[in-house]
This record gives structure tokens, sequence and C-alpha cells, in this order.
């Protein structure tokens, strides 16, 4: 159907000259969740009701002249961790089977200000805390280019529905790649924004320092336009920052032409599979192409950085949930269970001790990226794992899918950059989608914005092929 196929900013041009109506559009996406999720999962609770209403809003304001912006008439689906006013929000737990919340969380109030339609909570990891979206409560969610593989998490609904364009936008969150797995894996678009750039109030936490609200779409264009009607100052979140926000799709079509961009092997703390790193030099020659220069650079401190991540997640995480640990284990799903075994071995002096560390490496970051646009690295080291085992093929060796990324993708939680991730392809042998990451300065999400689409121009080939649960 042409409306499933139209981006965000397609479709908001046709909304906006009154083609179409966002009555229309929502009862077309509702169709398509109702058709695929029995299949893919990728929906807990579909707020068909709450949709409508909003739809019909958002039309009767179109009548009026009353016009909010690029989202305004847009389905969105919301990460099950976040908040909705008196829509069902498990948080993937068997604790909360029954939570329904009386406010919306800030992001998805800004949201509606924008004039989107929250359309329904997309599956999540138990409690977003690890890397398959096998809830044991709510049931698997699937991948939309092979329906028995993983779609990454833990937003790993978010990332399968747009993927299977049972939305055009969702909202997922990042704590340790958590929005940029699912993108990797599903072959979408995800940011983890700046820390503090997206209000978090109203978020299930995992880890307060390293928790992000991040936006997940089928292009670079619709994640910019996503992000600007998530991101502002929220002074009643004692994590989020004032930070200007700028016109996050200003550079978009500005092209790369004498950009900087840097690799730098030393980062990459994880083997990368064949594939995902043939697919990437593809991509950094596309770059250079372009009329970037792309360097290779060196990091002294880079084996510092994962260790240091790990002990704030761990410590952060343990203290969210050691009281219902302490009361009722088997609560938790066995994942869960053994996680927070391991992550009650941290001690407070390990967790003051990376806090302090903390400090010096972001500056140490910093200083690394002086002069540079972006740095460049593959999005995930492997494809996408097999529901029944959680097991990926890495180089031919297997190994546990869950949290395998996270020494890949952590780095930008620890030190607060922004991460794109874009797809760069798909493997020879499975047809899974491959990816890259762009890591910006902070603050500077504009600029990776810029790089991704200057790159997504060039390679539209990357984009036209049709995952399987279109054929379906």
């Amino acid at each position: 159907m042409e409306i499933l196929n139209l981006t965000i900013a397609e479709l908001s041009g046709k909304i906006f000259s009154r083609e179409i109506s966002p009555i229309e559009v929502t009862e077309i996406f509702l169709e398509q969740i109702n058709g695929l999720n029995p299949i893919l999962n990728a929906f807990i609770t579909v707020a068909s009701e709450r949709a409508r209403s909003e739809a019909q809003r958002a039309e009767d304001e179109l009548a009026l002249g009353n016009y909010r912006g690029p989202l305004h008439g847009i389905p969105i689906g919301v990460k099950d961790i976040i908040d909705s006013e008196g829509i069902l929000t498990t948080h993937g737990s068997s604790f909360y089977s029954n939570n329904v919340p009386t406010a919306d969380a800030e992001c998805v109030r800004r949201l509606q200000d924008a004039g989107a339609i929250m359309i329904g909570k997309c599956n999540t990891a138990e409690f977003a805390a690890e890397s398959c979206t096998n809830n044991p409560h709510y049931g698997a969610c699937r991948n939309p280019w092979d329906t028995s593989r993983v779609p990454s998490g833990s937003s790993g609904g978010s990332g399968a529905a747009v993927a299977a364009k049972m939305v055009p936008g969702a909202l997922g969150t990042d704590t340790g790649g958590s929005v940029r797995g699912p993108a990797a894996i599903c072959g979408t678009v995800g940011l983890k924004p700046t820390y503090g750039r997206v209000s978090v109030r109203g978020v299930f936490p995992n880890a307060t320092s390293l928790d992000h609200v991040g936006p997940l779409t089928r292009t670079v264009q619709d994640n910019a336009i996503l992000l600007q009607g998530i991101a502002g100052f929220d002074r009643a979140d004692p994590f989020c920052l004032d930070l200007p926000v700028p016109d996050f799709s200003a550079k978009l079509d500005m092209g790369i032409k004498g950009v900087k961009l840097a690799v730098c092997p030393d980062l990459i703390d994880v083997e990368i599979d064949k594939p995902i790193l043939d697919a990437f030099d593809k991509a950094v020659e596309v770059f250079r192409d372009l009329g970037a220069t792309v360097d290779t650079i060196p990091c002294s401190f880079a084996a510092e950085i994962n260790p240091h991540r790990r002990a704030i997640a761990n410590a952060e995480f343990f203290s969210v949930h050691c009281d219902r640990y302490g009361e009722n284990l088997s609560g938790f799903g066995k994942r869960l269970q053994d996680r927070l075994e391991n992550a009650r071995s941290t001690t407070l002096r390990m967790y003051i001790s990376s806090l302090e560390r903390r400090r010096s490496l972001r500056r140490l970051m910093v200083d690394l990226l002086e002069g540079y646009s972006a740095l460049l690295t593959p999005g995930y080291p492997c494809l996408a794992a097999p529901i029944n085992t959680e097991m990926a093929s890495v180089n031919g060796k297997e190994v546990d899918f869950v949290g395998l990324g996270r020494n890949l993708v952590g780095l930008q939680n620890f030190v607060g950059f922004p991460g794109l991730t874009m797809p760069t392809g798909y493997d020879p042998v499975f047809g899974l989608p491959t990816s890259l990451q762009i890591t910006t300065l902070p603050g500077e999400e504009a600029e990776a914005f810029r790089i991704g689409h200057a790159f997504e121009e060039a390679t539209p080939d990357l984009r036209n092929r049709e995952c399987l649960i279109d054929k379906v």
C-alpha cells in the first residue's frame, strides 16, 4: 500500500496539502499492525482507541488551519518502558503487568504537542535489560528480515515495527546500544542523542547516567524530524540538560565535501563479522568519493573505556532493582536473574572510581575528535542471531548475542556523545542488514544527520530491498 511506503517527510507533505488525512493514515497503519503483529510481536499493546482519538484531533485541527509541523498526524510507536497515559505500560516485566500510568512521559507529551499520534507500545526486553527482545513474559519479538531471528534490543519492538512499516517512526531507549542495536539488526536508522538532550522523565530507569531516549526511522531525514519533536530542556528531569535545540534538518543538503572523518581501530573492542567489515569498508570509500577525508587515528586510552562503563552500568542497574531482587527473584526471567547476580558484585569503590575516571576520559574523547566532524565505526559486530539459540556467528565462531554489541556501541553512552546508526547493505549469504555508526561531539546531531544523509543519497540501492515480512 502506497501510504505504508512513504517516509515521515513524505507523509507530512501529503497531510499538510490535505491529499491524505491523519485518520486515513492511522487506519492504514493500524491495519498493518493488526496483520503483522501476530507474526512479529512488535507491539505489546496496540492503542487503537487512543490513536483514533488523536487522529481525529489532528484532522479537526487541520480543518481549522492549525498545522503543528512535520509530525502532525504521524503515527509513532513507543517503547513499553515509556509511560503513556491510560495505556498499559509493562516495562517488559511481570511486576508491571497491570500498570496503567496516569500521565505521559515527557517525550510522549512533546510528541503530542507536535501533533503526532501514539499508536501503541512496542515490545521490549524485560526492563530493557538485554539485547535480544526475547521477552519471557510477553513473548519474543521477531526480525522482519527473518522471523526466526532476533531484532536485537532492548528496543527490538521499535526497530522491528519501523522495518516492517507498522509505523513510520518509533521511540526507543538506549543505555548500551538499545536504539542502535535494533537499527543495525533491522536495517533502520537509529539515534542515541547527546546525553540530556531528551528528557527521560516518565521512562523506567536502567542506568541513570547512561540512559537516553532516541528515535528509530527508515531515513536519516525522518530521524532528524522525530528528534526535533522530542528534544528540549525539561526542568523537572534532573538528568536533562539545558542545551540549545538547533534545526536538526538544517545541514541535510550541505553535502560532505571537505569534511574530515576518522576511523579508530583501537576503539573496536570486539571481533566484527567479515560481511559487516566488508560493507563498512565500502561505506568508507563512498564517503571519500563524496569528497570527505577519512583518517585512521590511534586511541591510547581505549582499553579503559569498557571496564569503567560496565562498572557504572552494573552499579546503577542493580541500584534500580536491588529491592525486587531481594524480595522476589522469581519475578525476573532467567537472563535478568543472571545479570543481576553479576551486577551485585560491583563495589561502591569500583563505581566511584569509574565515575571519576569517566570525567577525564570524556575530555580525552573530545580531544581525540578535535578537528573531525565524526568518528565512523561498524554499527554492530554481527548479524541477527536465531531466536531459539540466541547465539550469533562471528567469523565462523558461535558467540552469545546478548551483550555482544555493548563493547562496540557502549562508548557513546559512557561519554554521552551522539551515535547515529544506519544501513550499509545486506550480507551476501542471508540477506540480513549490515550497518555503520556515525559518532559526533556532544550537541552535534545535525552534523551526524548531514553525514548520514549524504551517504544515504549516494547509496539509494541500499534502501530499495524489501524485507521478508513485506512478502508475507
